[in-house]
């Protein structure tokens, strides 16, 4: 297992909001505002993220799991690739579904970082099924942004 963070973006909102009955996972929200200091240090900064406006979000598993699982894993085909953990699958797919509905444009922006200095690559947006579907497969990348409406 590596660790991961798994941080969204929820696009234009204004008030930090958490889903409710998520048996103890871990949710921190930090408003996003043009004049808000890089979330990463300059070591690991994401410019594109960084610009984005609205309330952002870090999620853990809870402490007392923390450290043996995970949200995601190395997908089978290897590194840079992760996928969702199947057991954590729906948590995740619910979790994407409330902050896109938060949003008032519908839309969220979803790393999945590890720390290292990747180049800032972000990628059109899909759909939310596309997204769940494409995290089950093994296809989406670590420090890559996407966009998912």
């Amino acid at each position: 297992m590596i660790c991961i963070d798994f941080g969204i973006i929820c696009i234009g909102q204004e008030q930090i909001s958490v889903p409710a009955h998520m048996n103890g996972i871990v949710i921190e929200g930090y408003q996003r505002t043009a004049d808000s200091e890089p979330f990463y240090s300059k070591d690991y900064h994401f410019h594109t993220a960084d610009n984005l406006l609205g309330c952002w979000y870090n999620i853990w598993l809870p402490e007392s799991i923390l450290y043996e699982e995970s949200f995601f894993d190395i997908a089978s085909k290897g590194v840079p690739y992760v996928e969702v953990v199947p057991k954590w699958s729906d948590y995740v797919a619910k979790i994407l579904s409330f902050y896109i509905n938060e949003s008032p444009y519908n839309k969220i922006a979803v790393l999945l970082r590890i720390q290292d200095r990747s180049n800032d690559i972000v990628h059109t947006a899909c759909s939310l099924s596309e997204f769940v579907q494409a995290l089950s497969d093994g296809n989406i990348k670590w420090n890559e942004l996407y966009f998912v409406n």
